[in-house]
């Protein structure tokens, strides 16, 4: 049987505990999965409304849920295929993971730096290039409050 693999963020980093929960056990309650987000390049940002049965202590700190595709978040434990679970929130501080809307059609997800003149919006993955961005083209969509991936029996090894 399925379990989920959750670990929560705080506002600069991913808590070093991660918990196992049985969706068959566990109060859950229903989030809408707005579509997918690209840990990569940025890709356009396209809706595509549906719901997904969350445990209701994450549901307390998101809105809505997003489905990760690529691999550009690795280090951070954020995995292709990975639910992450968003607040809305447009003013964030430097080092959050966010999801971030480029010239308004685009998104990805990276972690979120403020500097001189420019946003930059950084992987976490060793040898991948930042992203940079004029301040006008960046408009931050949420900071990311869980990772949700379920897993079936036999690969509860995730946090070793």
């Amino acid at each position: 049987m399925p379990t989920l693999f959750i670990q929560r963020l705080s506002q600069t980093r991913i808590t070093h505990t991660s918990e196992w929960i049985d969706p068959g056990t566990a109060s859950m309650t229903a989030l809408p999965l707005m579509g997918r987000v690209s840990a990569g390049r940025p890709l356009e940002a396209i809706e595509d409304p549906n719901w997904i049965e969350v445990p209701e202590q994450l549901a307390q700190n998101a809105q809505f849920a997003l489905r990760v595709r690529g691999d550009s978040m690795t280090e951070d434990q954020i995995e292709d295929g990975d639910l992450i679970l968003i607040q809305p929130r447009p003013n964030v501080s430097d080092g959050e993971v966010v999801v971030a809307l480029i010239d308004g059609n685009e998104a990805t997800l990276k972690r979120f730096f403020r500097e001189s003149n420019h946003i930059r919006l950084q992987p976490a993955k060793t040898g991948m290039a930042p992203l940079r961005y004029r301040l006008d083209q960046v408009e931050v969509i949420g900071t990311v409050t869980a990772i949700m991936r379920v897993v079936t029996s036999g690969q509860h090894d995730l946090d070793d």
